[in-house]
């Protein structure tokens, strides 16, 4: 099933991902079945691990894949095939596509962080000031995979300090979604720190309980992180 070589270019992830929804949409891969191992998939299709592991990323986060650490890689129990229907444009990372994906991701946060305002609990605060500091902390290029896990948990709870489950579920879809850019954005000389600010004013403005605020400097936070994306990262223009 996994015999064809990939051909190199610019989006090897993409066209690793196409080829297994391919597989699934066309039933090779059902729902419940095991994937080889990440080495066994990079040794067919004459890729690295990363390439792989990146590629799964991007499946799971739209639901196809389901990683089970310490099991293995498996094709979702759910209706694979409509998720694949509502989200494969989405495999095809270009900037116009970024972009798309940015418009709901603004939106969704900007109400979850007037919302957490709102409704923000003590307890709530203590998590996301916790990963503030430590964010503070951490050299984002030496220890890159935590400080992209920090400021992963950072918008996580915020969404879920909404109060809203549901807002918690689609941010954490979005940021799913969004791992491996996020992976290239805190690697950009200054964007690290730029965004450890930026996070700074959106919980001042949530603690203070100025839903207005906070909405406002979400939104100029992650408009920033776009812009930033549009130029330091090799995103193909559409």
């Amino acid at each position: 099933m996994f015999d064809n070589r990939i051909g190199r270019s610019e989006s090897l992830r993409n066209e690793v991902a196409g080829y297994i929804q391919n597989l699934i949409a066309k039933g090779k891969l059902k729902p419940g079945d095991r994937l080889p191992t990440e080495r066994l998939m990079a040794e067919k299709f004459g890729v690295s691990r990363t390439v792989i592991r990146d590629a799964v990323k991007t499946l799971a986060g739209i639901g196809l894949l389901e990683v089970k650490h310490g099991v293995g890689i498996f094709v979702s129990t759910v209706d694979s095939n409509a998720v694949g229907r509502q989200l494969s444009s989405l495999l095809s990372y270009n900037l116009e596509t970024l972009e798309h994906i940015y418009e709901v991701r603004i939106l969704l946060e900007k109400a979850s962080a007037f919302w957490a305002a709102e409704r923000c609990t003590e307890e709530d605060y203590q998590r996301i000031r916790s990963l503030l500091e430590e964010a503070r902390s951490v050299d984002p290029v030496d220890y890159a995979d935590r400080f992209v896990d920090l400021n992963r948990n950072f918008h996580l709870c915020i969404a879920e300090a909404s109060q809203n489950p549901v807002v918690a579920m689609m941010t954490e879809n979005i940021l799913n979604l969004l791992e491996t850019t996020s992976d290239e954005t805190h690697t950009i000389p200054g964007r690290a720190l730029r965004s450890i600010d930026e996070h700074e004013k959106v919980l001042t403005a949530i603690v203070e309980r100025k839903s207005d605020e906070a909405k406002k400097t979400m939104e100029e936070h992650l408009s920033s992180v776009l812009t930033t994306l549009r130029n330091n990262t090799g995103i193909e223009q559409s």
